[in-house]
């Protein structure tokens, strides 16, 4: 039998709440997994196997009302270990706090961890004191062989709560779960007791500066909601072909040059202002020590040999093609290489010198990724200097120049990490691994014996879309890779040698930021996705439970809007899609991505709210019908913002973004801002960078008469690898260059309408285009702009079928 305590149940029974007990007639038997104790079900009437495993706090008489408990805070990630324990902490106003065994600076941070908004105040009192009152008391006692590094012990009483650790991280890691529990809007705790641990000790973000720059408040930002979730790896993408964010005082030109670009349409405006910026070296040590004090270590990443066009830029003589060039305007991957002369050796060790006076860590990021080989294969003296070394390829040619970085590295106390690239050619035998297409590069260097990190790329990278909704507020790359495609990624999947885990040293997550344009932008593609690979990487996979992180996913970001950090809530967005029926109404379906929360909705137009009709089954509108709907939890709180939705308004059948379909052989794979830096909201178009057309996506119903399309040129910013193939050839329609045409089904043969185009339209600025069509049968529409040598890509924004009859064809 379920109880929910404190909450109620919503559709799909799961309890919104403080907490929820299951009581079972039978207990279960109690079951030891490993070293970390009882799973959460297994807790209840127990009470002497949790004396043994949990050694720190003294075990209480577990609660007589229950046989068996099983209990959720409003904890992300969720515990190792919790028990229950008799009685509630009743929430005061105000709580005295009380750190022993560390600093006067270290319990005042600690204090400012625990502060919530709109929890109680916290007040600091002397450790040699005994509180008067509730107090929160911090413990930080002699290092255990036994004790798991950075864990923590964690206790609610009636008089307040306990927290101990062994080392520095656990105590700021149990800091952290209090001002979760501080922060939840409880009245009363449960009297509880928990053991937590993390499951892997690299729990990493990777921030990509190079392509779009984020101030040193915006990393600040990302480190502080890193802090909550307990992750603590920031690994710093500091240079690429896009841009050099990194003061090196040896090498000005570095950030004078190589931090800047310029293109017709560059600029947050699109009107051709220069773009960049760079950290200087006294802001970098300000951002390592306030990482540093929130146990997140900085790894910074410099690319080489490849991505280097703009440290080439600032310095042609270190490059190999022979030819100077400027700081890459445009996406993609880029042939500019590092020469591997002594000269180029001495310029790239006088960096990392540096480099390493500014960052501690132990592990430097040499990228090694993407490299192309063309300058290298086409210099006559990079082949000289192959024969003169003995290498016989490019490939070989790459790990030679890898393994004199790591010897480098390893003189000066460091470790080198690199993307699986490095793989090829022979692994050198003083790297780790980071593995980004897809998990085998960790598990062959782990096989090998060399460190490696998961961040495979269909699974762990954040630019992609976290859903396919036009309304998204950021660009970003297809296919979607959801809340729960994240949630469900294991680095230590079932069946992998004990062998190969111990090599794996965690998980990572890549904000990349080729078409994330602000530090905003950057916070909505990582969250909430970025709760979700927090839970995998700090609790134990027996542990980790879909249903049980939905409910508590919403107390986080709660949390984390009240801290100001930017969420997108479109996995809770209500989707509506319609589809007509023969008697010219239309069903209407709600749905959100996650399947949580109550579906409410208006049909007049009002904004819902929980008092709302509840969506229960399809409903029948009429065309003009005004669609709103949002979803709420059990106590009426909105999960997202509202969706609304006119069905067929004056017989305009619309379709946009994510609703166009790709022409044949291609995908629809980049959602664009207008200009490369834009930083408003809107407009982002969705396109096909291997195509130049378009398919509307369904047959013109009977009665259209012409279609207005919506359509923006955009720049060519965005490279395809040179050695990954054959580009895909522009097509060669049978149709008039800079003019927009139309096809029934196919963009081949003659077309049956087609209108100019302006001769120099502005990058950015919408055209709005209307041709003739008529009813082509079951034929759907191909809408193409044929123009192999136009320097301008024309995006289509909207595509609407006009005409006598209310009709809407949807996705």
């Amino acid at each position: 039998m379920d109880l929910c305590l404190n909450g109620v149940f919503n559709q799909k029974k799961d309890c919104i709440g403080l907490f929820r007990y299951r009581i079972d007639l039978e207990p279960p038997q109690f079951t030891q997994i490993g070293i970390k104790g009882p799973s959460m079900t297994d807790i209840s009437g127990h009470r002497a196997a949790f004396a043994l495993t949990l050694g720190l706090l003294p075990a209480l008489p577990h609660a007589a009302w229950a046989s068996s408990a099983t209990v959720e805070l409003p904890l992300l990630p969720r515990p190792a270990i919790m028990s229950t324990q008799p009685g509630f902490f009743f929430m005061p106003a105000s709580l005295d706090v009380v750190v022993d065994g560390v600093d006067a600076l270290t319990a005042t941070r600690l204090c400012d961890t625990m502060r919530a908004p709109h929890g109680p105040v916290l007040m600091m009192r002397d450790s040699g004191a005994a509180p008067a009152r509730a107090a929160i008391r911090m413990r930080l006692l002699a290092s255990a062989a036994s004790a798991p590094a950075e864990g923590y012990e964690l206790a609610i009483g009636h008089d307040g709560i306990v927290v101990t650790a062994h080392d520095q991280a656990g105590l700021f890691y149990g800091a952290v779960s209090v001002s979760q529990l501080l922060g939840a809007g409880r009245a009363r705790l449960p009297g509880m007791h928990v053991r937590d641990w993390p499951r892997l000790q690299w729990r990493g973000v990777m921030l990509d500066s190079s392509r779009h720059f984020q101030t040193p408040a915006e990393v600040r930002s990302l480190i502080d909601a890193m802090a909550e979730l307990k992750l603590n790896v920031l690994h710093w993408h500091l240079t690429d072909d896009q841009g050099w964010r990194l003061e090196i005082r040896r090498y000005p030109e570095l950030t004078r040059v190589g931090a800047w670009r310029r293109a017709p349409d560059s600029g947050p405006n699109g009107d051709g202002a220069s773009y960049g910026g760079f950290y200087t070296q006294a802001e970098i040590r300000d951002i390592v020590a306030y990482a540093a004090a929130r146990q997140i270590t900085i790894v910074p990443e410099l690319d080489m040999p490849g991505h280097a066009q703009a440290a080439i830029a600032a310095y042609p003589k270190v490059g190999s093609g022979g030819t100077p060039t400027r700081v890459s305007s445009t996406m993609g991957v880029h042939p500019y290489l590092y020469n591997v002369n002594e000269e180029t050796f001495a310029f790239i060790d006088h960096i990392l010198d540096e480099v390493m006076e500014l960052f501690p860590s132990r592990f430097i990021h040499i990228g090694g990724d993407e490299a192309v080989k063309t300058q290298w294969q086409h210099s006559p003296a990079v082949q000289a200097r192959m024969r003169e070394l003995g290498i016989h390829d490019e490939e070989a040619l790459q790990s030679w120049f890898i393994e004199r970085l790591g010897k480098y590295l390893s003189a000066h106390g460091r470790r080198l990490i690199g993307w699986d690239e490095i793989l090829k050619g022979g692994l050198p035998a003083s790297a780790s691994v980071m593995s980004w297409h897809g998990t085998a590069g960790a598990v062959t260097a782990a096989q090998a014996g060399h460190d490696a990190v998961m961040a495979p790329s269909d699974r762990l990278y954040f630019d992609y879309m976290q859903t396919d909704r036009d309304d998204e507020p950021t660009g970003g790359r297809y296919p979607v890779e959801s809340l729960s495609t994240v949630y469900h990624f294991d680095p230590l999947p079932p069946g992998m040698p004990p062998s190969v885990q111990q090599h794996i040293l965690g998980v990572e997550g890549g904000i990349w930021t080729e078409y994330l344009t602000s530090g905003r932008a950057t916070m909505l593609a990582a969250f909430p996705r970025l709760d979700a690979m927090a839970e995998t990487a700090w609790t134990p996979h027996e542990r980790q439970d879909w249903d049980s992180f939905r409910i508590r996913l919403k107390d986080e970001v709660t949390r984390q809007l009240s801290r100001g950090v930017p969420v997108d809530q479109a996995a809770y967005a209500v989707s509506i899609s319609a589809i007509p029926d023969q008697a010219g109404h239309y069903e209407v379906t709600l749905s959100n991505q996650i399947a949580q929360g109550t579906l409410h909705y208006t049909l007049d137009g009002r904004e819902p709210d929980a008092q709302a009709p509840a969506y229960v089954h399809p409903l029948t509108v009429g065309a003009g019908t005004k669609v709103r709907a949002a979803a709420f939890d059990a106590g009426g709180l909105r999960l997202a913002p509202s969706s609304t939705r006119v069905i067929s308004v004056g017989g305009i059948a619309t379709r946009s973004g994510t609703q166009l379909a790709a022409c044949e052989g291609g995908r629809l794979s980049l959602r664009i801002p207008a200009t490369p830096d834009a930083t408003a909201t809107a407009p982002y178009l969705t396109i096909d960078r291997t195509r130049d057309c378009v398919m509307y996506g369904a047959p013109p119903p009977q009665g259209a008469s012409t279609l207005a399309i919506r359509v923006v040129p955009v720049t060519h910013f965005f490279n395809t690898p040179l050695d990954d193939g054959p580009r895909v050839p522009v097509m060669k329609l049978d149709a008039p260059r800079h003019a927009i045409s139309v096809w029934p089904d196919r963009c081949t043969g003659k077309p049956v309408a087609t209108t100019r185009l302006p001769r120099h339209p502005r990058p950015g600025v919408p055209l709005d285009i209307s041709l003739p069509v008529t009813a082509q049968g079951a034929h759907d529409l191909c809408i193409a702009v044929p123009d192999e040598k136009e320097p301008l890509y024309y995006a289509f924004q909207t595509l609407s079928l006009t005409g006598q009859k209310n009709t809407e064809h949807n996705k």
